[in-house]
C-alpha cells in the first residue's frame, strides 16, 4: 500500500443500474452532442437514483472508453443485457436519427455482449417504428 493510496477514497463497485446508467451516458455522448431529450431519456432510466449517476460516472473518469463496455457487460445477466441493447438503441434513435458514432458504439455493446443480430432484429424494428414519426406528417 503505497502512502496515497488512503486519499483515493474506497473504489466504486458497478452495479447492473449503474452498468445500464454508464452504457447510456456512452451512447448519449458518442455523437459529442448531448441533447434535452436525451437527458430526459436518462432521467427515465435513472429514475431519481444519483447513486447511480455518481457510481457511473466515477468509473467513466477512472477508465478509457470503450473499456468501459467491458466493465458494464461483467455486471449484466443475459436478459439485462438485452435490455440495456434495446434502451441504448432507443435512446440512439430518439431523435429519428441513428448517427454513425452512435452505431459504431452500438455495435460495440452488441459485440461485447454477444447478443446475435437475429435477438435484436425484432427489437430494433419495433423501435425504429416507434421513432418514426413521418407516418404523423
Amino acid at each position: 500500500m503505497g502512502i496515497f493510496d488512503r486519499l483515493s477514497g474506497k473504489p466504486v463497485e458497478l452495479t447492473p443500474k449503474s452498468a445500464l446508467v454508464l452504457s447510456a451516458i456512452t451512447i448519449i455522448a458518442a455523437d459529442g452532442v448531448i441533447e434535452d431529450s436525451e437527458l430526459g431519456d436518462l432521467a427515465k432510466i435513472v429514475r431519481g437514483d444519483r447513486k447511480s449517476i455518481d457510481v457511473a460516472m466515477q468509473v467513466l473518469k477512472a477508465n478509457k472508453f470503450p473499456e468501459v463496455i467491458d466493465l458494464v457487460a461483467q455486471k449484466l445477466d443475459e436478459k439485462q443485457k438485452i435490455a440495456t441493447l434495446a434502451i441504448l438503441c432507443d435512446i440512439a434513435m430518439a431523435d429519428g436519427v441513428l448517427a454513425g458514432e452512435e452505431k459504431a458504439v452500438l455495435q460495440l455493446y452488441m459485440d461485447k455482449f454477444g447478443i446475435p443480430e437475429a435477438t435484436m432484429k425484432p427489437i430494433i424494428e419495433a423501435i425504429a417504428i416507434k421513432n418514426d414519426f413521418s407516418v404523423f406528417a
